[in-house]
């Protein structure tokens, strides 16, 4: 594996599929049939539907879990067969292994790439540590359809001060 050719997707888990897809398609298709190495964390949302999608799209994808295969959630284990590779970090269950399995992904990568809704700090957390460790970063803001209507809000709010 070239970690020059690996990409790290991380997001928010609260993003339905519809707006995901769309979010890949926007984003990621200029990466795709490149022979990159895509990882992902496994976890709902943007995790789930970037698997689906890549492996749709015939990308090699590695799945990074903080415990086992066996600790995994059964809505997971079908696509460990689907995958390339399962990296199992056998962590203590303790809530940092998510944000351990997190800087593991972003580690492996030369491109991290985070799509956050703006609830939850996981995203941005692991944003600000691959820039740190000077990762390429790309983070593509996700707008709920709540969202959208509030963003417009503030918007107009600030053009009419």
């Amino acid at each position: 594996m070239n970690a020059r050719k690996s990409v790290a997707i991380i997001g928010s888990r609260d993003v339905d599929r519809q707006t995901a897809r769309g979010l890949f398609e926007q984003h990621l298709s200029s990466l795709l049939h490149q022979g990159r190495t895509w990882f992902l964390g496994g976890a709902h949302g943007i995790d789930q539907w970037a698997m689906e999608w890549l492996l749709e799209q015939n990308e090699i994808c590695w799945a990074v879990v903080p415990y086992t295969m066996a600790d995994a959630p059964k809505w997971l284990r079908p696509w460990f067969e689907q995958v390339e590779r399962v990296v199992e970090l056998q962590l203590p269950r303790r809530k940092s292994a998510y944000s351990f399995r997190n800087r593991y992904i972003v580690d492996l990568c030369e491109i991290v790439i985070g799509f956050r809704s703006g609830k939850g700090g996981g995203t941005f957390s692991t944003l600000r540590y691959a820039l740190r460790k000077q990762k390429q970063v790309h983070a593509i803001p996700v707008l709920m359809k709540t969202d959208s209507v509030t963003d417009d809000l503030q918007l107009r709010e600030l053009v009419e001060r």
